[in-house]
Parts: C-alpha cells; structure tokens; sequence
C-alpha cells in the first residue's frame, strides 16, 4: 500500500471512528460488542477501500459496518437460543426458587437512581428505548441519515436499498419516535 494512501485512510478513520462507535452502540446496545464490530469494520474496510476513490469511503464504511453489525446479531441470536435451553445451572443463574433478594435490590437502588436523574438524562433514555423499538432498518435509515448526516444517496448505498426505501424506512422511524417521545417533543 502507499505511504499517501496510508495516511489518508488513517485520517479518515480517526475522522470517523466517534460516530462510527456511537452508531455501534446504539444498533448493538453494548458497547463492548461495537468496539469489537468497529475494529472488524475498520479493518475489513482498510483493505477494501484502496479499490476505491476516497469520497466512496464513508459509504463503503458504513456498508461494511452494517454487515459487521448484522454478522454479529445472527451470532448474538444463535448465542441466546442455545442459553435458553440450557440449564440455569450450567449458566450461572439462580436456580429455580433461590433466593433473589440481592439481585431485586441491586436493581432497585438502580432505579431508583436513574427515577432521580435530570430530564436530559430521562430522554435520552426514552430516545434509547423507543430507538431499539424500531424495526432494524428503520434504526439505520434514521442512524445513517440523522446522526451520521449521510446523504439519502449515501444511506441507500450503505443499506444497498433505493433511495425511496430510505425514505419510507426514515419517515416511518420519525413518526415512531414523535409517537414515543411526544411529551418531549411537544415540550
């Protein structure tokens, strides 16, 4: 690879690794698993993009981010299927009729906490919880485009969708979120 070519593709993926991260985050809802997701991406894209001009990168990016993402909640899927039929023994968990005091408590003081915060800190939970209530396109629609500031063009690239799809997916995302967030929204 060349020296030039090396140093451009750092300097776009330290431009772009925040947001990358964040938009992670939110599809995965851990962000362990999008550190991991993004080192997959970031790496699968370093060496793709030398087969590409650099004003395709970002949505070269974000397309292989959106496999990573994908790849990695299939095997999230496969992982939860097979916890459910084993044992809770065998996963660490209490057993049936053991005493949960201690868990329901920690959970409470949780609460609790959280029930004290300030209002930001309330809408931006209810913006986490009505965001993972959407459908998974409708999430990177709104993701891609609001957040990371893709193009419509840009977006259905990245999902490999038409831009009508894009908009539908974005326009029905909105709508869900003004539904839930309503009491913010109209604030």
């Amino acid at each position: 690879m060349k020296q030039g070519l090396e140093a451009d593709l750092a300097i776009f993926l330290r431009r772009i690794r925040n947001a990358a991260l964040k938009f992670a985050a939110v599809r995965l809802r851990d962000e362990e698993a999008a550190l991991d997701v993004l080192q997959e991406a970031m790496i699968g894209f370093a060496q793709a993009a030398p087969r590409y001009e650099d004003d395709a990168w970002t949505k070269l990016f974000y397309r292989i981010l959106l496999r990573r993402i994908t790849d990695h909640q299939r095997k999230q899927g496969w992982r939860e299927r097979i916890v459910r039929i084993l044992p809770f023994s065998q996963m660490g968990l209490p057993e049936q009729g053991e005493d949960t005091d201690t868990a329901e408590a920690r959970l409470a003081i949780s609460r609790d906490h959280t029930a004290s915060g300030y209002e930001a800190d309330e809408l931006a939970e209810a913006f986490e919880a009505a965001l993972a209530q959407l459908p998974a396109r409708q999430q990177e629609s709104y993701l891609l485009r609001q957040w990371q500031g893709l193009s419509v063009k840009e977006v259905a690239e990245a999902m490999n969708c038409s831009e009508g799809s894009v908009k539908t997916h974005l326009s029905r995302a909105m709508q869900s979120l003004r539904s839930e967030l309503g009491e913010w929204v109209d604030e």
